[in-house]
């Protein structure tokens, strides 16, 4: 039988916007959604963002989060004197101590202020 060493995987992109990088003052703050939605993680948390795209994010925390976890964030942008809201987020995975979130609901004026801070960020190779 003849083995290929030389094969690599595949990698498909389910990503529907580019990432930025963050500086590491990128502080977000995150609680359950509602008590109606599933939450197995710590009540409350505090983080770093890593990476950031109009839909989502790279999360480095202590908490403890677990897949499908709703939760609503305040994020502290670079440069931004008042925090960023998300109303609702879901946490997509996790491993070890970060974890990502889709941003599922966020107002008008929240979503445009991020991506004017998007707009000026160095995007990721």
């Amino acid at each position: 039988m003849d083995h290929d060493n030389n094969v690599s995987p595949v990698r498909i992109e389910l990503r529907q916007h580019p990432r930025c990088l963050v500086s590491q003052t990128c502080l977000l703050s995150f609680a359950p959604f509602a008590p109606t939605l599933s939450f197995n993680g710590d009540e409350e948390g505090e983080g770093l963002i890593f990476n950031l795209s109009p839909g989502g994010c790279m999360i480095g925390s202590e908490a403890g989060v677990k897949v499908g976890d709703a939760m609503s964030l305040i994020i502290l942008l670079p440069g931004e004197t008042s925090p960023t809201a998300v109303d609702l987020a879901l946490v997509r995975w996790g491993t070890g101590r970060h974890f990502g979130v889709e941003f599922v609901s966020m107002g008008t004026a929240e979503q445009d202020r991020l991506r004017r801070f998007l707009a000026a960020a160095p995007a990721m190779e």
